[in-house]
C-alpha cells in the first residue's frame, strides 16, 4: 500500500543502474584502467622474493569485469602432442637427478582457448588460443596447474599491460655466466638416456654456474616458446636445436645468458620473415 513502512523501506536508488552500452573492445579498455598495477608480495616464508600471484590479479580484475559485464571462460583445451596411435597426449615426464637422488618430473602440455564475452552482448566476443606448458614433480595434476597458472597470469600481464613494479622474479638474471666454448660442452646423453638429464650437476658447473641456481621456470620457456609461435617455429624443433646446440635434454637447465641467446634468434628469424627471408632457429 502506498505510504506504508514497508514500501517506504524501498529506496529507489536500490535499483542497479542500466550500463552504459559498450563493446567487447570498449569495455577491455576499462578494465585496463581498473588494473593498472599489482603490487608484489612475499606469499610465504620458504620464498623469501616478492611476486604476484594470478590470484591478485583476479583480485583487482573480477570486480571490474563484474562491474563493466565481462564474462571469461577456458572452453578448449587440446593437445598439442599425440601418440603413435593418434591419442592425444598431455602428460609426459623424465627423470631428473638432484641432491636428494632421483627425481620423476612430470610435463604438461597443451593449447588453451579462452573466451572472452561481452555479457550485454553475448554474440560480442574473442577467442584466443595459448599454450600451457608446466612442469612439476608432486604428479600430472600439479603440472597441469602450474602450466595452467602462469599461462593464465602472464597472458592478463601482458593482455591488460599490468605494472608488477620490481622486476618479475621469473625473468630475472640469478648470475649464471655465458656458456662455454662447443668444444668444452659435456657430450649428449648415450645408451638410450634421449629424453631425461642424467649428469645436471656436472653439467651446471661445467655452464658457470653452481647447484644452488634456479633452473629456468615454466614461465621463461613458456615465453621462448610463443616467441617460436611467433616466428612459425614448433616447440618440438625448439627443443631439438637445444639438445643439438646446448647438449640439453631438459630445456629448464639451459643457463640465462643461453636462454637469451635463443630468444633473440627467433626474435631475428620473425624479423626476418618480415623482410621475406627464411625461418630457422
Amino acid at each position: 500500500m502506498a505510504g506504508s513502512p514497508k514500501a517506504d523501506a524501498q529506496p529507489q536508488s536500490a535499483e542497479t543502474p542500466p550500463r552504459e552500452a559498450m563493446s567487447l573492445q570498449e569495455k577491455f579498455v576499462k578494465l585496463r584502467e581498473a588494473v593498472p598495477a599489482i603490487t608484489q608480495r612475499q606469499h610465504s616464508e620458504g620464498v623469501k622474493y616478492k611476486f604476484a600471484k594470478i590470484f591478485d590479479v583476479y583480485e583487482l580484475l573480477t570486480p571490474a569485469m563484474n562491474q563493466y559485464g565481462v564474462n571469461f571462460d577456458i572452453v578448449a583445451e587440446k593437445a598439442t602432442r599425440h601418440a603413435e596411435n593418434g591419442d592425444p597426449v598431455y602428460y609426459s615426464h623424465f627423470q631428473q637427478n638432484t641432491q636428494r637422488g632421483g627425481l620423476i618430473v612430470w610435463v604438461y602440455e597443451a593449447d588453451l582457448t579462452i573466451r572472452w564475452t561481452n555479457a550485454d552482448d553475448p554474440e560480442d566476443i574473442l577467442e584466443v588460443t595459448l599454450h600451457a606448458i608446466g612442469t612439476n614433480d608432486g604428479g600430472p595434476d600439479k603440472a597441469k596447474g602450474s602450466a595452467w597458472t602462469y599461462c593464465l597470469k602472464y597472458y592478463l600481464f601482458e593482455k591488460f599491460g599490468i605494472d608488477q613494479g620490481d622486476d618479475d622474479p621469473d625473468l630475472t638474471d640469478r648470475g649464471q655466466t655465458a656458456p662455454p666454448p662447443a668444444a668444452n660442452r659435456p657430450a649428449a646423453p648415450q645408451n638410450g638416456a634421449a629424453g631425461r638429464n642424467t649428469q645436471p650437476q656436472q653439467q651446471n658447473a661445467q655452464n658457470g654456474h653452481t647447484g644452488a641456481s634456479r633452473p629456468l621456470t615454466d614461465a621463461q620457456l613458456s615465453r621462448m616458446y610463443r616467441k617460436g609461435e611467433d616466428a612459425g617455429i614448433t616447440q618440438a624443433q625448439i627443443n631439438e636445436d637445444i639438445a643439438t646446440r646446448y647438449r640439453q635434454q631438459d630445456p629448464h637447465n639451459l643457463t640465462r645468458a643461453q636462454y637469451n641467446e635463443i630468444c633473440n634468434r627467433l626474435d631475428a628469424v620473425k624479423k626476418q620473415q618480415g623482410q621475406g627471408g627464411n625461418s630457422n632457429v
